[in-house]
């Protein structure tokens, strides 16, 4: 079979056939490179024996946790480990294409323009990428509630005769995450032998919470001037738990507000579906003419400025 005669085939191919065969090239070519590149990095991975730890591996999340500062890459896994889905970076960035791309495919074989099948494509990853930031607060919240309770431990563990390392080593064992991984990071670079306020700093920066950063000036002060850290912690933990029962207080008098700002919101996305269902021609002479156009997009600007504002509003509450 010639070229020509592939093509003439390929032509006279239904636009669903088309685009299934696109979708299951564009993956094979994937599967096929991700099998070359493990292929090819299995002969040169280091092995080890198990059970056995090396500085390298210590210092490893040390390292990681310098390189995330500042850069966009960052900011993006800073990103996916605030939403607690439990997925990598990678992991992420590929739903997000993956999402996009299946959802430009499916409006490829609705006979969608193909122009209009990439803007449905970017709206898709575009709202994956929402669900993240909508999310992103998870991990700080758990720091928050799970905090009280590690600093209790923590006190616990120096009152048994540990030294700091040891007992936020042995404080971690009994923390769930994501504060165990905090406390985790916060040992090894105390045991790589860095300052406490550098590394304090350092683990403070990363969790981005107000009463971890109490947490970390009370290590900080007691290793500079000394003092009994144990009852510190215990008081700051007190404190804690006070300001956590406080907001949630707050929240479940707020609650009622928060779900009437969200059916306003809704408003007209509904009112629109509901016309385009029932009166489709009533919206598109509205659309049609130039005065409604100009009250659809002040309409769809104001929204925007709304959701906006309000989520800047909940995020300065939560910082505090």
């Amino acid at each position: 079979m010639t070229w020509t005669e592939i093509t003439e085939l390929i032509r006279g191919l239904p636009p669903w056939a088309v685009g299934l065969g696109i979708a299951f090239a564009v993956v094979l070519v994937v599967l096929l490179a991700f099998g070359i590149i493990t292929l090819l990095g299995s002969p040169f991975r280091r092995r080890t024996a198990d059970g056995d730890s090396h500085l390298t591996d210590d210092v490893r999340e040390l390292r990681r946790s310098r390189a995330e500062s500042g850069s966009i890459d960052g900011g993006f896994d800073r990103l996916v480990r605030g939403t607690m889905l439990g997925i990598s970076p990678d992991g992420a960035a590929g739903t997000v294409l993956l999402v996009g791309a299946l959802a430009a495919t499916a409006s490829y074989l609705f006979n969608f323009d193909e122009l209009l099948a990439a803007g449905v494509g970017l709206a898709a990853g575009a709202l994956v990428m929402l669900v993240f930031y909508i999310l992103r607060n998870r991990r700080r919240q758990a720091i928050q509630e799970q905090l009280p309770d590690g600093c209790f431990q923590l006190a616990r563990s120096l009152r048994a005769g540990l030294n700091l390392p040891d007992a936020l080593r042995e404080t971690t064992a009994y923390t769930p995450v994501p504060l165990a991984r905090l406390f985790d990071r916060l040992t090894v670079a105390l045991a790589l032998g860095e300052s406490t306020r550098r590394s304090a700093l350092r683990v403070s920066d990363e969790a981005r919470v107000t009463d971890f950063d109490l947490f970390t000036e009370v290590l900080i002060l007691n290793s500079e001037s000394g003092g009994n850290l144990p009852a510190m912690l215990d008081r700051l933990a007190v404190s804690i738990r006070d300001r956590n029962q406080y907001r949630g207080f707050f929240r479940s008098v707020t609650a009622l507000s928060r779900i009437t700002a969200i059916f306003l919101a809704l408003a007209m996305p509904a009112a629109l579906l509901i016309y385009r269902i029932f009166q489709p021609e009533m919206l598109w002479k509205f659309l049609d003419a130039r005065e409604g156009q100009l009250m659809m997009t002040a309409a769809v600007i104001l929204e925007i400025l709304g959701i906006i504002w309000i989520a800047f509003l909940l995020r300065r509450q939560d910082d505090y």
